[in-house]
């Protein structure tokens, strides 16, 4: 199960680029506004500040790829908790029981984890940033593989 969900996940990250490159036309469409608007998105970073180079397709659907993760694993683990199961990370266990609180802390884990790549992306350590989103993701995919094991044991 591991495995399928890590193929599944590195499926997503290397057929991403494609759909990527294609939004840009379909979005914007073929005028004036559209070619100003599509040259300042791409000299631009979320922040507003200058990029020296392009970003690429990687790292924007590793983001979403961790997004997708934490919200599947938030999920999860209030569904596991409604049927009796119990939360074995500590960091969480005490808002596992509590939706909101749940959401909250999953929103910030995954902010906090795309703050951290773009921080190392706009100092230039690119590879570190795609390494660190990689790793965060993996772990991720493990945890909701985990999750998905539980549940179905549960049923």
């Amino acid at each position: 199960m591991i495995r399928s969900l890590l193929v599944a996940s590195l499926g997503l990250v290397v057929f991403a680029a494609p759909v990527f490159a294609g939004d840009d036309d379909v979005l914007v469409g073929k005028t004036i506004a559209g070619s100003v608007a599509t040259k300042a998105a791409n000299q631009r970073n979320f922040s507003g500040s200058e990029l020296g180079g392009s970003r690429g397709a990687v790292l924007p659907a590793m983001y979403g790829m961790l997004a997708g993760l934490n919200a599947y694993d938030g999920w999860s683990t209030v569904k596991a908790v409604r049927l009796g199961a119990t939360e074995t990370n500590p960091a969480v266990a005490g808002v596992a029981s509590n939706a909101p609180a749940m959401w909250a802390v999953k929103a910030g884990a995954t902010m906090a984890s795309i703050y951290a790549a773009e921080r190392l992306w706009r100092r230039n350590r690119r590879t570190e940033a795609i390494i660190t989103m990689v790793a965060v993701n993996g772990a991720m995919a493990m945890v909701a593989a985990r999750n998905a094991s539980v549940l179905r044991g549960m049923k």
